[in-house]
C-alpha cells in the first residue's frame, strides 16, 4: 500500500512539474510546443500530391519531450527525447553543428523537410525550416531542458553496404514472436496500425502470404535498422538486434498465416 501511494504520489508530482513548466513558458516557447505536436506545423505544410504534403507524422511521433529514461510511457520511439537538444550543440551523426545547429532547430529541420514534407534525404536542407519555427522550437527545448543535459547518445548513419550487412544479420536470427509483438505494439503501430491495416506507413500483410517471406523479413530488417524512404532508422540503443528479430519473428508468423 506504502509503494502505490509513494508511486500515486510521484504521478502527481511529476504531474504538477510539468504544468508548471509549462506555465511558465514564454509565448515563443509555446509556439515550438504546438509545432512539435502538429502534423500540419502550423500550416506551413500543404495538401498535395508531389513534396510539400502532409504526411501524418509530426516531431512527437518520433521524440518524446520529456525524459522517458526517467519517466517511461511504454511507448519504443525511434529518436531519442528532445530533452537536452539545446547542450548537444550537434545533431544527425554531426552533419548539422556549429552556426546552422540552433538554424536547424536542433536538427529538427531535417525532420520538417525529410519526414513532414516526405523530401528525400539527399536534398534536404535542414535549414530550410522557416526561421521563427526554427526559434519556437528551440526556445521550447530550452524551456523543458533546463540544466538536463538528456539521454547520451551517438548516432551512426548507415550506408547502403552497412544497411544490407545489417539486415542480412537481423534476418538470419532467431526470434520470439510474442516478444516480437509485444514490441511492435510499443514501437511501429504508431505508423503501421495493425500489420493488417495501413495507416502512416502501409500495410504489412495482405489477403494471402507472398511468394517469397524471407526476402520480405530481409527489407524490413535492412528497413528498420536503416530506415527507409519515409521510415526511421532504429538505432541499437532504441531496439537491439535481439528486439528487431523478435520483431521481425512476429511479423514472420502472420505473413505465414495470412490468408489461413
Amino acid at each position: 500500500m506504502r509503494k502505490f501511494v509513494s508511486f500515486a504520489l510521484c504521478g502527481v508530482l511529476i504531474a504538477a512539474f510539468i504544468l508548471f513548466t509549462h506555465a511558465q513558458m514564454s509565448d515563443k516557447a509555446q509556439l515550438g510546443r504546438e509545432l512539435f505536436h502538429d502534423p500540419t506545423f502550423k500550416g506551413t505544410i500543404k495538401p498535395g500530391k508531389t513534396k510539400g504534403y502532409a504526411t501524418g507524422l509530426s516531431c512527437a511521433n518520433c521524440h518524446a519531450d520529456f525524459d522517458d529514461t526517467a519517466n517511461p510511457d511504454g511507448v519504443i520511439r525511434a529518436g531519442h527525447s528532445v530533452v537536452g537538444v539545446p547542450h548537444r550543440g550537434e545533431a544527425k551523426g554531426g552533419m548539422i553543428k556549429a552556426a546552422d545547429f540552433a538554424r536547424a532547430a536542433g536538427g529538427g529541420g531535417f525532420c520538417y523537410q525529410h519526414f513532414l514534407h516526405r523530401i528525400p534525404g539527399p536534398e534536404v536542407d535542414p535549414t530550410a525550416i522557416p526561421e521563427e519555427h526554427a526559434e519556437a522550437l528551440m526556445a521550447y527545448f530550452e524551456a523543458i531542458s533546463g540544466d538536463n543535459k538528456g539521454p547520451q547518445f551517438e548516432i551512426a548513419m548507415l550506408d547502403d553496404d552497412a544497411k544490407k550487412a545489417a539486415g542480412e544479420k537481423l534476418a538470419a536470427m532467431s526470434g520470439d514472436a510474442e516478444n516480437g509483438w509485444q514490441l511492435f505494439g510499443r514501437a511501429c503501430v504508431v505508423c503501421h496500425p495493425s500489420p493488417y491495416k495501413a495507416g502512416i506507413g502501409p500495410r504489412l500483410v495482405g489477403t494471402r502470404a507472398p511468394r517469397n517471406i524471407d526476402a520480405a523479413v530481409l527489407r524490413w530488417a535492412t528497413k528498420i535498422r536503416g530506415g527507409g524512404t519515409l521510415m526511421p532508422f532504429y538505432a541499437p540503443d532504441i531496439l537491439s538486434d535481439q528486439d528487431i528479430a523478435d520483431i521481425l519473428a512476429f511479423a514472420r508468423q502472420e505473413l505465414e498465416n495470412a490468408g489461413k
